[in-house]
């Protein structure tokens, strides 16, 4: 397992079969993210935080039963991760993620807590969804017609998220940082070649 300070280009030419040719390589936006459900999110966890928190606080200054006391700390745990954790988890897992692009596959790595590699045939992705944002960034999506890449709404988004990250079957959603629409093209160029090259006898 690489991962370390490697590229894209590098993590991913280590998955080539011989004669495979990589046509693009990338990654979703790295760092902290913060997404429109956030808005709802963060005062959300706070108020669970700060709640626990005061609570597991008062059982230990008024000397409250050990139940009570161990009562809270689940609660200070699942609000200490909303208000931190998911921002960290999240931004560990973007760094772990690399999408590849070949004149065979395409290819997905990910793993925060080992390497996973998914390789799917070009010709067996199904249609392929552009959804583009202002800054040239956006979301590739693949197969059927349920992602977390195709769904309107953000706090929607983020359970899908959660959930496994798709819900399409296990085929993948490329989350592109510049230039998605470039990227559209390619992927459907090169899915056009792989099927002709299928084709030809």
């Amino acid at each position: 397992m690489s991962f370390g300070w490697n590229t894209a280009e590098d993590e991913l030419r280590q998955e080539l079969d011989p004669g495979e040719r990589l046509l693009w390589a990338g990654q979703p936006k790295q760092g902290l993210r913060l997404q429109t459900s956030d808005f709802v999110m963060i005062p959300f966890s706070l108020m669970w935080g700060g709640f626990a928190i005061a609570w597991e606080v008062m059982a230990f200054v008024i000397g409250a039963p050990i139940f009570f006391k161990l009562w809270g700390i689940p609660f200070v745990a699942v609000g200490l991760y909303m208000i931190i954790g998911r921002f960290y988890f999240d931004a560990r897992g973007r760094a772990r993620t690399f999408y590849g692009l070949t004149d065979r596959s395409l290819l997905l790595i990910t793993g925060t807590g080992g390497r996973i590699v998914r390789r799917f045939d070009l010709t067996q992705l199904g249609p392929i969804s552009l959804q583009e944002h202002g800054d040239g960034s956006g979301v590739l999506s693949f197969g059927a017609l349920f992602s977390a890449g195709t769904v309107s709404s953000p706090m929607a988004r983020q359970l899908i998220r959660m959930a496994g990250r798709n819900l399409n079957g296990g085929l993948p959603y490329l989350e592109v940082q510049e230039d998605v629409r470039g990227v559209y093209r390619k992927v459907r160029d090169a899915i056009e070649d792989a099927e002709s090259a299928r084709q030809s006898p």
